[in-house]
């Protein structure tokens, strides 16, 4: 169900890649448009949308295109929203009526509810289909295959199994009377929980009913994902900060049953469960009424299973991440466009890089030379200049201009790789990069000795000669807080450590790399780049002190800067370049 005000509403969709009968019509069982429509009405609609777009790409005669909403909607219309009576028939006489020429103008002239069901369907039902784009890898890269259908997934990755029941509006109490206005999913401890529609995250966090949330916002504007209980201690994925594009599929966090608590980090909730919810926005906020127009999910719940997203567990941070590239760039380049450039500002792509090595190993850091050179390529052919820290401060403290179409490539960690492979075809295409190093990786390979590209680090002796020769500039990725296996999750605040502790570690440990790479370069970092995307304001305000000038973190999006404008180079947005997503990917979604 849907609480639209004062009317009750509820909501559900598929994956999907006669005789003339009647419609039927029965009375109307309340005044305003509701939404309570079976997952099997739903999966055909969807599949005769599907059906009809092959149809029409393939050119077959008589051939249509469908849209699976208007076909609901309109149904909707003539059953006054009550599906107990509907028949396959009904469904297949109007598609029958569209394909021979029939307009949906005239079908639902005499139906006055038509456009008010419509609009509602599309509030709820309008980011779950459409054209989308999964990739494969192969042995010369990525293939990509163009799609359409189902372009949502379950909320629980493939795998993992988990029960549940329609839940929502059962009575809850902690705090206050109130009706429980989401779907429970009970499963494991742990278990991947996948962003469901294509969106930015809003909100992440600790609230006292839901434990550890996280909010994502839908790229239209019209819909809010809520996702609650998350596992205690680590509850969400490395990646994800408030203000990151997040696609449909990406693991955003774990399973648990944290929450009903004003306290932190405590479970006391009664069994381990996914809470989710979906919220539709007025004018892309929550209405005044924090407990109107939420849905009844549970429909969608069920239409979901069949699309779930394929998971792989990186054995050394213990993150799972999916198995198959997504793209949607319909999608993104539409939200994008909808931010227009304030004026005077210029736009800075920033693609982050890790490892680049002849093969991939299957993993989301690593991309091959040839990719690389095609990025580099691409970026020359299109009249884009690589740009440093150097660069951005002097911009910023407006002492000099930036290239017409600037681009900051970075590479985190400080992989020898990147000295290998990356710095002689920056050097061909005469373009820069910004190296962030860790100076716990750095003293390893020193203690290891020999500089294998697989899998050793820049040394301290390898950092002065790249100084000399100009092609990367070096920044900090902290010296000790960037190791997997850590107490620390990153630059983060542990767990009842004081504010004063927590001050003296951070100026300890990013201030012993700020002196060892200045000694070797005869120049001071600028930037700091946050291990794992993860920072705070505190952090933030410490940097600042210690004379960084320049923030980078994991949030996706491109960055307007101005002239004498130095806050704006702190909060760096970036955008991963991975094994299946090239730069000219990354541009046409965020330029």
């Amino acid at each position: 169900m849907l609480w639209w005000g004062l009317a009750v509403l509820a909501a559900g969709a598929l994956i999907v890649s006669g005789a003339p009968a009647r419609i039927v019509s029965v009375p109307a069982r309340a005044a305003a448009p509701s939404f309570d429509v079976p997952v099997r009405v739903l999966e055909k609609a969807l599949r005769a949308d599907v059906e009809a777009h092959a149809a029409v790409l393939a050119g077959a005669e008589g051939a249509v295109p469908l849209d699976w909403i208007d076909l609901l909607a309109c149904l909707a219309a003539r059953c006054r929203g009550d599906f107990s009576q509907f028949r396959d028939t009904d469904l297949n006489t109007l598609c029958d009526r569209l394909r021979a020429g029939e307009t949906l103008e005239a079908l639902t002239a005499d139906l006055p509810r038509f456009s008010d069901y419509r609009d509602l369907y599309t509030a709820v039902l309008g980011g779950l289909a459409g054209s989308f784009r999964l990739g494969a890898e192969t042995e010369d890269g990525t293939a990509w295959e163009d799609l359409y259908g189902l372009k949502a997934y379950s909320p629980i990755a493939a795998g993992f199994t988990y029960r549940h029941n329609n839940d929502f509006g059962r009575s809850r109490s902690y705090g206050y009377e109130r009706r429980h206005l989401g779907h429970d999913m009970m499963t494991e401890v742990g278990t991947p929980i996948v962003c469901i529609e294509t969106g930015v995250i809003a909100e992440i966090g600790w609230n006292q009913y839901g434990g550890w949330r996280l909010g994502i916002r839908s790229l239209d504007g019209r819909r809010y994902y809520y996702y609650a209980h998350m596992r205690k201690g680590r509850p969400y994925h490395a990646d994800m900060e408030k203000g990151r594009l997040v696609r449909a599929g990406d693991v955003i966090g774990y399973v648990g049953r944290t929450g009903y608590s004003t306290q932190e980090d405590v479970n006391n909730v009664g069994e381990n469960h996914l809470h989710w919810g979906l919220q539709l926005l007025v004018d892309g906020a929550p209405p005044e009424d924090s407990e109107s127009n939420w849905v009844d999910v549970y429909e969608i719940t069920k239409l979901l299973h069949a699309h779930r997203s394929e998971v792989w567990r990186d054995s050394a941070t213990k993150e799972f991440y999916r198995a198959r590239p997504f793209e949607e760039p319909a999608a993104v380049a539409a939200a994008a466009a909808a931010s227009p450039t304030p004026e005077g500002a210029v736009r800075l792509p920033v693609v982050m890089y890790h490892s680049v090595l002849k093969e991939t190993r299957g993993s989301a850091y690593i991309i091959t030379p040839a990719q690389l050179e095609a990025d580099l390529a691409y970026l020359q052919a299109q009249g884009f200049t690589s740009v440093t820290v150097s660069d951005l401060t002097a911009f910023a403290r407006g002492e000099a201009a930036l290239p017409e179409k600037p681009v900051m490539l970075t590479f985190d960690d400080g992989h020898y790789n990147n000295v290998f492979y990356a710095e002689p075809l920056l050097a061909a295409y005469g373009m820069r990069g910004v190296l962030a190093v860790v100076g716990a990786f750095s003293d390893r390979s020193v203690q290891e000795g020999a500089q294998n590209p697989n899998f050793s680090y820049v040394t301290w002796d390898d950092m002065a000669s790249l100084a000399a020769r100009g092609v990367f500039e070096i920044e900090n990725h902290s010296y000790r807080m960037h190791v997997p296996s850590g107490s620390r999750p990153g630059c983060a605040q542990r767990k009842g450590e004081s504010d004063a502790d927590y001050d003296r570690a951070v100026r300890a440990d990013l201030g012993e790399l700020q002196e060892r790479i200045s000694a070797v370069t005869g120049r001071r970092p600028e930037a700091f780049v946050y291990p794992f995307g993860i920072f705070t304001a505190r952090l933030e305000n410490i940097l600042r002190d210690m004379g960084f000038a320049c923030t980078m973190t994991c949030t996706y999006g491109v960055n307007e800067l101005k002239p004498g404008d130095p806050d704006a180079l702190f909060g760096l947005k970036r955008v991963l370049r991975d094994g299946g997503t090239s730069v000219q990917n990354i541009l046409e979604k965020y330029l």
